[in-house]
């Protein structure tokens, strides 16, 4: 599905990124990216550490430039999506001098609106995300599952329909990360968000994604791209579904064999 404008929501055009180590050696990160998502939709990028996701979503969201090629979000630069776009990583960002329901907030405050507007809103928000009772607390008092729905809560509250998430769960015990990620696929269903998500489990990828990226090691390269079309509420002990983790886990260890095979032979020729 398209945007109103007939473009993806997210597309990368041939986008390239290199990097200067500290000791002032070039590291390439990105080597010629292309792939697109649909609106209303998740893609997921997978792939071995050091294939370039988090970097792709710097380049996506505007706060990085590609050094070749080029990014659109609902088909124009991100810099032309001023907050339109969301991002939420994996440390929760909330600001811990303020209260949970000011921190989900903050966006409308900044927005100008009133301030009996911006508490009906949060409240609406809390109740989705199962926060009530939490609100006056500060983020160090809250459990690492709360406090990663209050900046869901935040993202919500900025309105913006196209999210950019780095392994946002990857900290969370197992049945939080479970619980999390069902409540993010139905808030996304509801709200309609174009979404591009980056993670290191599979398990996550096949559950959440409506597409599936995989990267190479780095630097990063599409290897290739899985649609899935499980509907959800997906079973992770379904043929089905294990049949794709298995899928895509081949994939990635092959990328990781071949790359293990190129290092090889770059040092028995002293890599020339």
């Amino acid at each position: 599905m398209s945007s109103p404008s007939g473009a993806p929501a997210f597309s990368a055009g041939r986008i390239s990124k290199g990097y200067k180590s500290r000791e002032g050696v070039g590291v390439q990160a990105l080597e010629r990216v292309s792939f697109e998502a649909d609106e209303g939709k998740i893609t997921c990028i997978v792939g071995p550490t050091g294939s370039g996701k988090s970097t792709i979503l710097r380049i996506m969201s505007g706060l990085e430039a590609p050094d070749e090629g080029s990014v659109r979000v609902a088909g124009v630069q991100p810099s032309d999506m001023t907050g339109r776009i969301g991002y939420l990583t994996q440390r929760h960002t909330l600001l811990p001098w303020m209260k949970t329901g000011d921190n989900i907030g903050l966006p409308l405050k900044v927005r100008g609106l009133a301030r009996e507007m911006i508490k009906n809103r949060v409240r609406e928000i809390a109740e989705s995300l199962a926060l009530n009772g939490l609100l006056d607390l500060y983020p160090y008092e809250l459990s690492g599952g709360a406090m990663q729905r209050a900046a869901i809560g935040r993202l919500l509250a900025s309105d913006a329909g196209y999210c950019l998430l780095d392994e946002p769960f990857s900290a969370l015990d197992e049945k939080t990360l479970h619980a999390l990620q069902r409540l993010f696929l139905d808030i996304a269903g509801r709200s309609r968000l174009s979404v591009l998500f980056v993670t290191h489990s599979i398990d996550e990828a096949v559950f959440l994604a409506d597409r599936i990226i995989v990267l190479s090691a780095g630097p990063g390269r599409v290897v290739e791209t899985f649609e899935v079309d499980m509907p959800h509420p997906r079973d992770r002990i379904s043929p089905l579904f294990g049949a794709l983790i298995e899928r895509v886990r081949q994939k990635i260890e092959s990328v990781l064999r071949d790359d293990a095979a190129v290092c090889g032979a770059d040092s028995a020729t002293g890599g020339h």
